[in-house]
């Protein structure tokens, strides 16, 4: 079923400060600390002018009656102050062509999963304000596929609005299925706000366009909240990668866990910036972080960057960081035993990656990893091979 929900008149009417021609757009640059390391007024280089079009495809059933238009009711969660304070969010307001909610009522339970999947043609722009609510007592999975081609980039605003005793599984998806591309860039802005014993388990996979940004900001607001990000990106050529995460914990006995891996070839550069802010009254806080990078030409930049904010005392809270290459001891013993060159590096490779698969509870999630990881595995191996 194809999605094509134009914004109503009250999001129009907010939109309306905003409203500028590309050529007159202001992009968050070095300047601002979190995009100190992914300016993109760098990247955003683009000539002409663009065709500003956005468009879904899903897999729900007409039956179903969960797609709604975003009204002046939704406005409030577009002013929050990590939209408000977030310079990406005037680019996106600017030229909105999409706008629609995504509804889960009460109750609401299914171990199937909701697609959503958009192509961003060629010298064309795609922005989007897409809001995920659910009621109480939902358990759901819902997935976004994005695949850019050259001279397009993608821009859409996600927020989730999880309400009390609902678990939901999201994953978010970059993958470029063509040849090689030239400008092709994707920034994602998503805030999440998780109530009381209500969980949100997200996948994000970065692999195949120029650029990609996704910038994450979950809020922790009731008691006994959670948020688990397992993230992971592959750079190759003069890709840049980036993946920022910040978890607001605001009220007590909350949790978070945010691993992300990296494997970069080329001169390929990867970003991770994390970010665990808790509050004076968010005590018995949870809260991890880890990053693990693996490089796999001598050109390649892996840039880690954990932030701990902590103004309570009954926490428990960690994060670490690593960047390597394949371990050359592990690479000796597989050669000596006959093993080929290729056959060992894609051995150890594949040994890297399952790492973060074994950290993913959720089948619904695992599969979508495992399809990103065996992807970029397929792409990696044509390349070496020609």
């Amino acid at each position: 079923m194809l999605i094509n929900i134009k914004p109503s008149k009250s999001i129009l009417d907010f939109c309306l400060p905003y409203k500028k021609n590309f050529s007159d757009l202001v992009w968050p640059n070095s300047k601002i600390e979190t995009w100190k390391m992914t300016p993109l007024n760098k990247f955003i280089n683009y000539k002409d002018e663009f065709k500003v079009e956005s468009y879904y495809e899903t897999n729900i059933d007409n039956k179903i009656d969960i797609l709604k238009e975003i009204d002046s009711n939704h406005i409030h969660f577009l002013k929050s102050d990590f939209f408000k304070n977030n310079k990406m969010t005037d680019v996106i307001l600017s030229n909105t062509l999409n706008a629609f909610e995504v509804f889960l009522p009460d109750n609401f339970s299914s171990n199937s999963y909701v697609n959503f999947s958009s192509i961003v043609k060629n010298n064309t722009w795609a922005s989007s304000v897409i809001i995920i609510k659910t009621g109480k007592n939902v358990k759901a999975n819902i997935k976004f596929d994005y695949s850019l081609t050259s001279n397009s980039l993608c821009t859409p605003l996600i927020l989730f609005d999880i309400d009390d005793n609902s678990n939901l599984s999201f994953g978010l998806n970059v993958i470029n299925k063509g040849n090689l591309l030239k400008n092709s860039n994707f920034i994602t802005l998503i805030e999440g706000n998780i109530n009381k014993h209500s969980n949100l388990d997200m996948v994000v996979t970065q692999q195949g366009v120029n650029m990609s940004r996704s910038d994450i900001n979950i809020n922790l607001k009731n008691d006994f909240s959670s948020f688990n990000l397992t993230g992971i990106y592959f750079g190759r050529e003069k890709h840049h990668k980036d993946i920022t995460a910040c978890v607001n914990h605001i009220a007590q006995s909350t949790s978070s866990n945010q691993i992300v891996r990296g494997i970069l070839d080329g001169s390929s550069v990867g970003v991770y910036q994390g970010g665990i802010k808790v509050a004076p009254n968010a005590q018995k806080t949870d809260g991890k972080q880890m990053s693990r990078a693996l490089l796999l030409s001598k050109l390649a930049e892996s840039n880690s960057k954990p932030e701990l904010e902590i103004f309570a005392d009954d926490v428990t809270c960690a994060h670490g960081a690593t960047i390597g290459e394949l371990d050359k001891d592990q690479f000796f013993y597989l050669l000596s035993r006959g093993i080929s060159y290729d056959e060992a590096r894609d051995m150890l490779i594949k040994a890297y990656l399952s790492e973060i698969l074994n950290e993913v509870q959720n089948e619904f999630l695992y599969n979508q990893l495992d399809y990103a990881i065996n992807f970029w595995l397929n792409e990696f191996n044509s390349k070496v091979a020609a």
